[in-house]
């Protein structure tokens, strides 16, 4: 029987088991509370079989398959130390926001927890939010239908089934057994079995009438300098995110994808172990309107 045809709840841990993982939820962000955290979880999952059901953040339920997604193993125990800067960053945009909604494009989903996460702040700030996740591996795809539908959040948050690359195409999936995180995305010259539409992000914005974007997360594995190349080519300005969150990998001097994004307008707001987060200069006449 699939795991996604029980309702939320029926994988959920033993009283006294989530209690110790609410505890690790409380552990403080640095290098002790990453300890004991991981000590916590492995103590607590010992031996019990997946998927798990549980409150990841706020009003925010999920099903988790940790051994298969290193995200989903994160989000067990420990949500805190979940990308914290580039969910701080999120949260400040939104609520520094006047749009309404406020429009955020999550470029390679996995299981939608940037995108729920966002979902979460609107609630708590009583924001309206229109959020594209974009997530082409079908398991993967499964997963993030089911948690956003056990958040309540399908008004919120639009799924598309396809890739983003440089130009449109078509692709197939090379997978990571474990970490779904990982998988990869390889062009192919026509559509075969598995395989999934690849389409520019200007086109995509065209498809589910986006006609501004407040916020940017960009992470497909290894297409991102070559989409955000495109999409800023194509001298569509007045779809220039208003903040870019994008994968640029660890401890590389100068990454290629900065440089691109400050030579289009951008400057660097800070970079995190993997991601670097990047706003939008305006120029005075911009700002005038």
């Amino acid at each position: 029987m699939s795991h996604f045809k029980l309702p939320f709840g029926a994988y959920a841990l033993p009283d006294a088991v989530e209690r110790c993982l609410e505890m690790a939820r409380s552990f403080p962000v640095n290098g002790f509370g990453r300890l004991m955290t991981s000590l916590v979880r492995r103590v607590c999952l010992l031996g019990r079989k997946e998927p798990y059901d549980v409150t990841v953040f706020p009003t925010i339920s999920a099903r988790l398959f940790p051994s298969t997604n290193r995200c989903e193993k994160r989000l067990v125990a420990g949500p805190q130390f979940f990308d914290l800067p580039e969910r701080q960053a999120l949260a400040e945009a939104l609520k520094g926001s006047r749009s309404d909604p406020f429009i955020f494009l999550d470029l390679g989903a996995n299981v939608g927890f940037y995108s729920l996460w966002t979902v979460a702040q609107s609630r708590q700030v009583g924001r309206p939010v229109r959020i594209v996740a974009v997530e082409p591996d079908r398991e993967t795809r499964r997963r993030l239908e089911f948690n956003i539908a056990a958040s309540g959040a399908q008004e919120d948050i639009t799924v598309q089934a396809c890739g983003i690359g440089a130009e449109s195409g078509w692709a197939n999936m090379t997978r990571n057994a474990r970490n779904r995180g990982a998988n990869r995305i390889a062009l192919t010259a026509e559509d075969v079995a598995g395989g999934f539409e690849v389409v520019p992000l200007e086109e995509l914005c065209r498809r589910n009438g986006i006609k501004r974007i407040d916020a940017l997360k960009v992470d497909i594995e290894g297409h991102d300098f070559a989409a955000l190349e495109a999409f800023f080519a194509s001298g569509t300005t007045d779809l220039y995110p208003e903040m870019i969150i994008a994968e640029v990998g660890r401890k590389k001097v100068d990454p290629p994808l900065i440089r691109l994004c400050t030579e289009n307008g951008y400057k660097l707001l800070k970079r995190t172990h993997l991601n670097a987060i990047m706003t939008r200069s305006r120029t005075q006449a911009e700002i005038n309107g």
